[in-house]
């Protein structure tokens, strides 16, 4: 049975602390359309100082939120569609093969009504060769979550402006987001609908795509812990910013996965002793993990290649 969440809130602390609560307290499969106010936000792994304009931000007053999954720097308004879908992981899936099995109905859905979307690359959506819609993923406890953006009205300008880097301090701090021509679904379509009545469009189109979906409504219990994580980490600078990164050694590698920045000390021996990943990526394990693995190692690109899963 897949279970369909209804659009509650335009929070993006909140709508972030539900991605959590909903993939770590429930063994259902979920599918699940939403949207933020006006926020950036930025990928698990990335360096939240060298994707955002800080001062545009500040000046705007834009939440800036770290999501559970990898990937790059996004900006959400209420233009921009949200969906996610939630299940156990399946065994042998791998990684590329998860984008294009939860990016299909999304993708079918678009083609239903004309528009020539498809799958580009590793995980953008896009129309005529023009991006659309990231997506990113991440496991937890043996679940996986995998969501995307999909923009449809979204004011195409602010984008720009307010992930703009703001001076070369940061660039080679950690991997950035990659700019890409962009457009918005709305522009495809002859009479485009109101944004939320394209969201009906796509949940009635799923229900016809999954005879089995059923409609969910959280619980009180449900909005209390979701408003207790959103409280706790995902409105916290700790989670969303944290401390610009301070090491002696910055080294690239380019992965399967994507683009790993690592930057470390050395110990007397040579060898790593503190180290801390960034980048654009999708990776099996924790950065945290990674990043334990590598302690110890000696700082050649080849030998740290062979460590990384």
């Amino acid at each position: 049975m897949l279970l369909i969440l209804d659009h509650y809130s335009t929070q993006p602390d909140w709508n972030l602390a539900a991605e959590e609560y909903l993939l770590t307290r429930f063994g259902d499969s979920l599918f699940r359309l939403w949207r933020n106010a006006p926020c950036i936000i930025v990928g698990r792994h990335q360096n939240t100082w060298a994707e955002v304009n800080v001062p545009y931000v500040q000046q705007h007053h834009i939440p800036v939120i770290r999501r559970l999954s990898g990937g790059g720097a996004v900006f959400h308004d209420l233009g921009n569609i949200n969906y996610s879908f939630m299940e156990p992981k399946p065994q042998g899936e791998a990684t590329a093969g998860t984008f294009h099995r939860c990016t299909r109905p999304i993708l079918d859905a678009l083609n239903h009504i004309g528009i020539p979307a498809c799958l580009s690359g590793r995980n953008d959506l896009i129309i005529n060769g023009k991006k659309f819609s990231g997506t990113a993923q991440c496991q937890m406890q043996g679940r996986i979550l995998l969501h995307g953006t999909l923009l449809y009205t979204s004011v195409l300008s602010h984008i720009g402006q307010a992930l703009q880097g703001p001076c070369t301090k940061f660039s080679k701090k950690a991997v950035p987001s990659t700019p890409s021509p962009i457009c918005n679904i709305s522009s495809h379509l002859n009479n485009a609908l109101p944004v939320e009545q394209f969201m009906d469009y796509l949940a009635d189109y799923m229900g016809s795509r999954y005879p089995n979906m059923q409609p969910y409504t959280y619980t009180s219990k449900d909005l209390a812990a979701i408003q207790l994580l959103a409280d706790s980490k995902y409105g916290t600078f700790a989670w969303n910013w944290g401390e610009e990164p301070q090491y002696a050694q910055q080294m690239e590698l380019k992965t399967s996965s994507g683009n790993l920045q690592l930057h470390f000390d050395l110990n007397f021996q040579g060898l790593i002793s503190r180290i801390r990943i960034y980048g654009d990526y999708v990776a099996p394990i924790d950065r945290e993990v990674l990043e334990a693995l590598l302690i110890g190692s000696l700082p050649d690109k080849e030998a740290l290649m062979r460590l990384l899963p």
